[in-house]
């Protein structure tokens, strides 16, 4: 089935829970301002280089608050979890989401200067 498939993805990637989905959007927007700052110190990799990592920590992001709100909503539906978790969740999600967003379009003003 699709939805088995789907969940085996998100097992794979990490993402088997809420705290895990909610950890993992943490942890990339870590590695994301880790890696920005790493570079900006030591200038070890070409520009695409630069770009397309946190390309990828967006991107995995994007899919941690899928994540997240796929097991959110399946727990309050088998659990009857409230949905204000997911909601404040959510907010979390998005707000880091933004925050990467931002030093990624940061980062492409300054490689384009």
């Amino acid at each position: 089935m699709a939805t088995d498939k789907g969940i085996a993805l998100f097992r794979l990637l990490g993402l088997g829970s809420t705290r895990r989905s909610i950890l993992m959007l943490v942890l990339s927007w870590i590695l994301n301002v880790a890696w920005l700052g790493f570079n900006y110190f030591w200038r070890l990799v070409p520009e695409s280089v630069l770009i397309a990592i946190p390309v990828l920590l967006l991107l995995y992001g994007l899919l941690a608050l899928v994540a997240y709100i796929y097991w959110g909503i399946k727990g309050v539906r088998e659990q009857d979890e409230p949905y204000a978790s997911i909601m404040v969740g959510a907010i979390v999600a998005i707000t880091l989401l933004y925050l990467n967003y931002t030093l990624l379009d940061a980062l492409l003003s300054l490689s384009q200067s």
